[in-house]
């Protein structure tokens, strides 16, 4: 009996020690396949340090380049030049180029090769151009400084093409029987409907059968909530990730078709990283723009949507009070100066109030002999969406 259970040990032993080969067998070749892979190389020089720095440095720089060519910016645009700091880009960024979506094409493709942005941020420049600055590499270390520049149309281009201004009406809710009216008007205009409401579906069905853009006005905690109340259906701080989603995808089965989703409220939830991230990346999977009405002082929403990829926008004016007047001279001034700043920066969104007011005083307001030379045109004429890379 004690010679058989020897022979078991040893065979036990003998199994053992040859599944402990095997592992090691693959772990050694599958530790091989990770080395000799790019995306292998610079995972294992992000997180033990190991590797050639210089070939690192020029797979990050590779996948940079692959994302700015991406987004539509020809390759004679790009310069690139090591420093002893590391390697440094300027990008001319043409300007039907947006910054956001090559800043999203550069961050999708070193995020995939294991790199990241370790920081980015974005300024106006003395000439009017548009700056965005990026710092990419490793989490220890930074290899690359990347600068995007989109210079402002020139005179001659701006005098080329008339002024744009994108009209986006909000607050059918409070007015629903007179919904319909607003939607015959013979004026472009984007309607802006709360979702979640009683009366939402029947707003949401009748601005779609009058063919209106349509923007979903997603009711976002406030901060004296629930003493300022968006209604039914808001999305509050303390519901977790798979609540938010939940509650938005029943939002857009409601709204159906929507050019944009833009906040009700909000000034809490806006400055909430966790809430705004389960929201824009349902609007980035979705491909649609986010319209940040009034932003609050600590809103997380447009640093997001560039990480993210989502277009972002904010209304140029809001008019709300001057609509709310029994007498139209406060709306002819605040329209009249809307028109003067169109002119002036070329595009302009204006949301406005739909009320009684309003829905008599807007076809006046937008003859042509009053608009002079700017055009009123579809939201989506002055809001990018994400391109598909």
């Amino acid at each position: 009996m004690p010679k058989r259970k020897s022979r078991s040990a040893q065979r036990i032993r003998a199994a053992l020690l040859l599944a402990a080969g095997a592992l090691l067998i693959f772990v050694a070749a599958e530790t091989w396949k990770l080395w000799r892979s790019d995306s292998g190389r610079v995972m294992l020089a992000a997180r033990f340090g190991l590797g050639d720095p210089a070939r690192v440095t020029s797979i990050v720089g590779r996948e940079i380049r692959g994302g700015v060519v991406a987004a539509g910016v020809p390759a004679d645009s790009i310069e690139e030049s090591v420093t002893g700091a590391g390697v440094k880009w300027r990008v001319g960024l043409p300007a039907e180029v947006s910054p956001l979506q090559t800043n999203y094409s550069i961050t999708r493709r070193i995020e995939a090769a294991g790199a990241t942005v370790l920081s980015g941020t974005e300024k106006i420049g003395a000439h009017g151009e548009t700056i965005v600055e990026l710092r990419i590499g490793l989490s220890s270390r930074a290899l690359h400084d990347v600068t995007l520049v989109r210079m402002p149309p020139s005179a001659e281009q701006r005098a080329a093409e008339p002024a744009r201004l994108a009209l986006v009406l909000y607050g059918f809710g409070e007015i629903p029987d007179q919904a319909e009216s607003f939607f015959a008007l013979p004026v472009p205009f984007a309607a802006a409907i709360v979702p979640g409401a009683p009366v939402s579906g029947r707003l949401f069905h009748a601005a779609h059968q009058h063919e209106r853009e349509v923007v979903m006005h997603l009711p976002l905690e406030p901060i004296h909530y629930p003493q300022l109340n968006p209604g039914p259906g808001t999305i509050l701080v303390t519901m977790n990730e798979a609540r938010i989603t939940g509650l938005l995808r029943r939002h857009f089965d409601q709204a159906g078709d929507v050019v944009a989703v833009a906040n009700h409220m909000g000034s809490l939830a806006t400055q909430d990283m966790a809430v705004m991230t389960a929201i824009e990346r349902e609007l980035a999977r979705r491909n649609v723009p986010f319209l940040h009405v009034q932003p609050a002082a600590g809103a997380v929403c447009k640093p997001l949507a560039a990480k993210l990829g989502v277009a972002y926008q904010e209304p140029d004016v809001v008019l709300d009070a001057e609509t709310r007047d029994t007498k139209s001279r406060a709306l002819d001034q605040a329209w009249k100066a809307a028109l003067d700043q169109a002119r002036k920066r070329h595009h302009l969104v204006v949301m406005m109030r739909a009320t009684p007011r309003v829905l008599t005083w807007l076809p006046q307001a937008t003859m042509t002999k009053r608009l002079g030379e700017v055009n009123l045109v579809p939201l989506t004429a002055v809001i990018r969406k994400p391109v598909g890379l």
